[in-house]
């Protein structure tokens, strides 16, 4: 057990936190490009959406009739769709980093947006920040990192793949950055993991009992 352990912490210490840490501009610019996408949100909502209610309501029921079924789904099953759907959007942003960079840039400004967005219309319709936050913020403090760790390697593997460092050609430089990309998910995992969780038993309940997006 103690072996079992000690190669565990040996693992995240000399594999996952390194790689961590040589993305920090990765894991900025990330989580930038996220806090843009929703302050531009914001003033879409306000400039664009805010005069035209039907615009606005077309986006939501389209999305809604697209997550339709997933409102007939048990609490579990929920947490489990939620948790899938997190994990493979991760992997894509990670992997699919390697085209340039381009899917882990329009997934990071499009999931701001929509986030900014939807805070624009809560805030129109009478809501408070406070609410609002205390629906996306107990989940939104594990899911976003998670979703910018993955999006952070996707980027660099995207550099590395354009400018490869020096003594490896292109095809090593991906293949040792998928293989970093595999072992966050060490970390990338257990955040989603638990995000899924209070998302659907503890933000779904605060929502339910002090206001609704």
């Amino acid at each position: 057990m103690e072996e079992t352990k000690g190669k565990i912490i040996t693992f995240y210490n000399n594999e996952v936190f390194p790689t961590i840490i040589e993305n920090k501009i990765f894991i900025f610019l990330s989580l930038g490009l996220f806090l843009l996408g929703s302050i531009s949100g914001v003033y879409i909502f306000k400039i664009l959406l805010n005069n035209n209610p039907e615009v606005i309501n077309s986006f939501l029921n389209q999305f809604q009739e697209m997550i339709g079924p997933i409102q007939d789904l048990t609490p579990f099953e929920l947490f489990l769709t939620i948790f899938y759907i997190n994990t493979r959007t991760s992997f894509l942003i990670m992997m699919l980093g390697v085209i340039l960079g381009i899917f882990p840039f329009l997934s990071l400004w499009a999931n701001g947006t929509i986030l900014g967005i939807l805070y624009g219309k809560y805030m129109a319709e009478g809501g408070t920040s406070l609410i609002f936050l205390m629906g996306i913020l107990p989940h939104g403090i594990l899911e976003i990192p998670a979703i910018v760790i993955a999006a952070s390697q996707g980027f660099r593997l995207a550099k590395e793949v354009i400018s490869p460092p020096v003594g490896l050609t292109r095809s090593q430089t991906a293949r040792i950055n998928i293989s970093r990309g595999i072992k966050l998910f060490a970390v990338i995992l257990p955040l989603l993991l638990i995000a899924a969780i209070i998302e659907v038993y503890i933000s779904s309940y605060l929502f339910s009992t002090y206001g609704k997006i």
